[in-house]
């Protein structure tokens, strides 16, 4: 890299120069903003690499159980630690730790399939949790469905109930899903943020030094670059995952 400097009046104002002091200052400003793209690059996508590392070493199951969690309370849905077990065992078979685990959209997916067994067998707690606005005497009638023998028109109730049931339920895993995504949205950002300024410190700082620099140029910088950094590396990890096919 060339050691020229652009020439300037102290106040940051680049005076009268020749060609080949104007050809140095380029080149400057070449290398000066190759350094900082290919180090917000790297730094991007080594955040990425380790925010995914850091979401399935347990962080992705316990946000995502304080989330449900605090979902059910939003919906008055008490004794929230029995409706808890309850989803658990509905949709994960008891193992929480897996179900909570996997990307909110495959979670959201597990949901759904197992609510749709539970309709067709009218037997279920994920009918209570998701289907809450439909009258709980339907509910019992949905699940009491198959102890009996039904008339014509019983039938048709059944089914009108049934497509309440399952309309409601719908709405339920939509509005976990928005609830979902939008802690996630937050969530990674602000943790990727974090992973990105510890690299800052640790590995890609300014050139001069391997920690954060004492003047407030080098902490303004390390800082704009850990925030930028930090700021892409959610999409750098959605971009991987969907090329190895895990989303």
């Amino acid at each position: 890299m060339n050691d020229s400097t652009c020439p300037h009046n102290g106040n940051g104002i680049i005076k009268d120069i020749s060609i080949d002091q104007y050809q140095a200052c380029v080149e400057q400003l070449h290398h000066t903003t190759w350094y900082v793209a290919s180090t917000i690059l790297m730094q991007s996508i080594l955040t990425a690499i380790l925010t995914e590392a850091f979401y399935n070493f347990g962080i992705r199951s316990w946000v995502q159980r304080l989330i449900i969690r605090q979902w059910m309370i939003g919906r008055n849905l008490t004794p929230v630690k029995e409706k808890m077990t309850a989803f658990q065992r509905s949709v994960g078979m008891g193992n929480g730790s897996n179900i909570y685990s996997l990307p909110y959209q495959q979670l959201c997916g597990q949901i759904t399939n197992a609510l749709r067994n539970q309709l067709d067998s009218g037997e279920g707690a994920l009918l209570d949790i998701f289907a809450r606005d439909v009258y709980p005497e339907n509910l019992e009638k949905l699940k009491n469905k198959n102890a009996q023998d039904l008339s014509n028109e019983e039938q048709n109730d059944l089914a009108m109930i049934e497509e309440q049931v399952f309309n409601s339920a719908d709405r339920g895993i939509d509005d976990l899903q928005i609830t979902l995504a939008q802690w996630w949205l937050k969530v990674d950002y602000i943790f990727s943020i974090v992973i990105s300024f510890v690299l800052s410190q640790g590995l890609l700082t300014v050139p001069t030094t391997w920690s954060v620099g004492n003047s407030t140029e080098e902490r303004i910088l390390v800082l704009a670059v850990s925030v930028i950094s930090g700021s892409l590396a959610p999409t750098i990890r959605n971009f991987l995952l969907n090329i190895l096919g895990k989303r």
